[in-house]
């Protein structure tokens, strides 16, 4: 028991002597796991259901974040619009950094973290210059300055046909199998 404890005194104290990285805010739809593999890497990290911020409105989390220095990072593709032009609006109008996590919120974990780290230089450079949504995806990330956000919610409210949309997949055919029926179809069953 003894060894154990020494052990883990051990490894805490070379934890804190790894660089503190970027600090963040998650909110409540990212998985927990991902804010626990980024503390562990270094990341200053908090959840937005921690800090008693209202996690039903993503704009207070918005406002929370930005008033203590932190990046929001979400899976939401805000696809309700109300809640779109907010948060836009909200970013827009008055700044704020946002890491939108593509892939949804049914993705493993790593996943998620993967996405976040692969993207690091990206977004970082990104957030340097710039207040907005950096969307960090699998083939890299899509920037979306507070210029872009303008756009978008002036489209929206103008004519909603003219905001981009994520592209629509087309459902599958159902083609009839040729040659012969599945083994289980082939079988007759008898009833006494």
């Amino acid at each position: 028991m003894r060894k154990r404890s020494s052990s883990k005194k051990a490894l805490m104290r070379q934890l804190h002597h790894l660089p503190r990285l970027e600090r963040l805010v998650l909110d409540n739809d990212v998985n927990a796991y991902v804010g626990h593999y980024l503390s562990v890497i270094g990341f200053d990290v908090v959840t937005a259901l921690k800090v008693g911020v209202d996690i039903r409105d993503d704009t207070s989390i918005v406002k929370w974040a930005r008033r203590h220095r932190r990046i929001l990072v979400a899976h939401d593709r805000w696809k309700d619009r109300t809640t779109k032009v907010r948060i836009f609006r909200e970013i827009s109008e008055r700044g704020g950094k946002a890491i939108q996590v593509g892939g949804g919120p049914s993705q493993p974990p790593l996943s998620s973290v993967g996405k976040i780290l692969l993207n690091r230089h990206k977004w970082l450079s990104f957030f340097q210059d710039n207040d907005g949504v950096a969307l960090v995806h699998g083939t890299g990330m899509t920037p979306m300055p507070r210029k872009y956000l303008l756009k978008q919610i002036q489209s929206i409210l103008i004519d909603p046909g003219l905001a981009l949309k994520a592209p629509v997949r087309k459902q599958r055919q159902k083609i009839p199998r040729k040659g012969k029926p599945h083994p289980i179809e082939q079988r007759e069953f008898e009833l006494d």
